[in-house]
């Protein structure tokens, strides 16, 4: 082996030492009863409820003096959504800790409220910090604990709640909110109030690293956990590439401690995982997608739902302490990955940059590694509800060697503008806009400028809501370069800030989380006003009189779905006259090639 191999091993394995260090190095390992979790104390059969949670952690909050229980929002329901923030210095605020040499992590659990398993977790390393124990995490970052994101859900308890998850035995909550949002679609539409609770939390302390903890509905194998994370090119090169550098070790550390982990598995085939599976951060409306976006490292944790409720509580515990461990190897490390990512996309943004291309979708790449998973055995058996071939699994597990998909690319690009122009007039938009923290401004004054118009057509909607909204699948757009009069008031989107791949997943109406897909603009589709059959037979008479008018009907009646459908007829004439109105179809929002050269002011 080379000296330069050996040194790699070295250093490997020194990590992993470090941070299975910190795994073990917890506070008693019985702690007192009455420092006990709800989930501790039941033999991991419940799990607190939202007062028992609060309760338990003013009991911390009294013993840890780096330790602050606060709040950043309210439900829909009027539950306060509780927020830990722990730090070495005892800097309690953005700013202090922006000013700080560590990072800021934050841990999000319950966004699924029956998937706890990480609210548990997370209580569990406050409460060992409290009686002395794991001290040395306290020098990795400020970390930020959102227990309870799902507060309303996290009450609707039931044992009948999750049919594919063990435990815990005595109820968990719910997936979604009161109204029924699923706030793990809900990154980027920012439709409940939690979302934009969680989006003003991340505005106000932007942590570098953001923990999403799951419990998995997926196959059957002998991981107790699995991870996710967005790549490159979906994840900026700075976040990718810490991630390749540090996550190993992190993995390993947790496997040594007795907790069998790997990639998240969706299988491509449902009826035979021979075929392999893949792993994918998904699209900005799921955490891992948006805070891509916000050049942020996102980690998803999906917890095995068939392993014991208490096996997955510990693993999640560990995944926790052994992933802080390594921040704390190089705390300044992950700093500098975010800010190279935003300097990065600041920098394509300005005036004068090369020209560039932003992602709008992306997609998985053909290529694949080898991963041995260790799949319970099954057989395909015929379903009696379903009818169909059915994968039954048993409870014997088998490690095989199968083809693991992870790596994305690109699906659509578009050119990267210096900025969006938006109409005033459109408070979903707006909101939006605020809602994301973006930088935006105002213009003072009518602006004549060049813009790229796009113009929206023949719209494919969803057969059934989604998440309370009817979705555009299709559509059709066509785009123009042309000169257009801004009114006063007009928002301007400018494209050199770190978040600006936000704004362009927000309004680029082919964008698979676009304003445009959720069918939030879908009245720009819409006539609003009409003309009477006789108004118009005059007005085309007359119109005939020009032989350029005869030419071009004569040639759009060949058209034999046009020819016999008297309403197509109608639309053909009618958008001819100058009674048409020109903004239906019209999107209003422009890409900018340049900043506005009239008065602005902020939104």
């Amino acid at each position: 082996m080379s000296g330069a191999a050996l040194l790699r091993r070295g250093l490997v394995t020194a990590a992993l030492a470090a941070v299975a260090s910190a795994v073990r190095a917890a506070g008693p390992a019985v702690p007192p009863p009455e420092w006990r979790t709800v989930a501790e104390a039941s033999g991991f059969r419940a799990t607190g409820n939202h007062g028992e949670t609060l309760a338990f952690l003013r009991r911390l909050e009294g013993r840890l003096p780096e330790m602050r229980v606060t709040s950043f929002g309210t439900s829909a329901e009027g539950r306060e959504l509780p927020l830990v923030v722990v730090s070495r210095d005892r800097v309690f605020d953005p700013e202090g800790a922006r000013r700080g040499p560590r990072p800021v992590v934050l841990f999000l659990c319950g966004i699924h409220a029956g998937e706890i398993d990480g609210k548990d977790a997370a209580l569990m390393i406050l409460r060992d910090l409290a009686l002395g124990g794991r001290r040395e995490l306290l020098d990795a970052a400020t970390l930020l604990v959102a227990p309870v994101y799902n507060a309303d859900g996290h009450e609707r308890v039931s044992p009948w709640n999750r049919p594919n998850q063990d435990g815990p035995a005595g109820g968990m909550g719910f997936r979604t909110t009161a109204s029924g949002l699923d706030l793990n679609r809900d990154f980027l539409k920012a439709a409940s109030p939690e979302a934009r609770a969680l989006l003003r939390l991340f505005g106000e302390w932007r942590p570098h690293l953001v923990v999403d903890n799951h419990v998995t509905d997926g196959s059957r194998h002998g991981w107790v956990l699995t991870w996710a994370v967005a790549e490159a090119p979906q994840a900026a090169p700075p976040l990718a590439a810490w991630q390749r550098a540090r996550l190993p070790a992190v993995f390993a550390a947790v496997a040594a401690a007795g907790h069998p982990n790997g990639p998240y598995v969706d299988l491509l085939d449902e009826k035979d995982p021979r075929r392999g599976f893949e792993t994918r951060a998904g699209e900005p409306r799921f955490s891992t997608g948006y805070f891509a976006l916000r050049n942020r490292v996102a980690i998803l944790v999906e917890n095995n739902s068939y392993a014991p409720f208490r096996e997955r509580v510990l693993a999640n515990r560990d995944f926790l302490a052994a992933l802080l461990a390594e921040v704390g190897r190089d705390p300044g490390g992950l700093r500098r990955a975010v800010e190279e990512a935003e300097a990065a996309t600041v920098a394509a943004g300005r005036p004068g940059a090369p020209p560039s291309d932003v992602a709008l979708r992306y997609e998985r790449a053909p290529d694949s590694e080898p991963r041995a998973v260790p799949f319970h055995e099954w057989s395909v058996e015929p379903s009696r509800v379903r009818g169909e071939p059915l994968l039954a699994w048993r409870e014997t597990v088998r490690e095989l060697t199968v083809p693991w998909f992870h790596q994305v690319r690109a699906a659509r690009t578009v050119p990267r503008p210096r900025g969006y122009f938006v109409l005033p007039g459109w408070p979903v938009i707006e909101e939006r806009l605020r809602a994301h923290g973006l930088r935006v401004l105002v213009l003072g004054e009518a602006l004549s400028t060049r813009v790229e118009s796009a113009r929206l057509s023949k719209p494919r909607l969803a057969a059934r809501p989604y998440q309370g909204l009817v979705r555009v699948e299709e559509v059709a757009v066509t785009r123009q370069v042309e000169t257009r009069s801004l009114p006063a008031g007009t928002l301007f989107v400018p494209a050199d800030q770190p978040d600006f791949e936000v704004a362009v997943q927000l309004l680029e109406p082919e964008a698979p989380d676009s304003l445009v897909s959720w069918g939030l603009l879908s009245s720009v589709f819409e006539q609003k006003e009409y003309i009477e059959k006789g108004v118009l037979e005059a007005w085309a008479a007359d119109a005939l009189q020009d032989p350029a008018v005869v030419a071009a009907w004569e040639a759009a009646l060949k058209d034999e779905s046009l020819a016999g459908d008297p309403a197509a007829r109608h639309q053909w004439w009618y958008t001819r006259t100058p009674y048409w109105d020109r903004s239906v179809g019209l999107l209003p929002v422009f890409r900018a090639s340049a900043p506005p050269e009239v008065a602005t002011r902020p939104f």
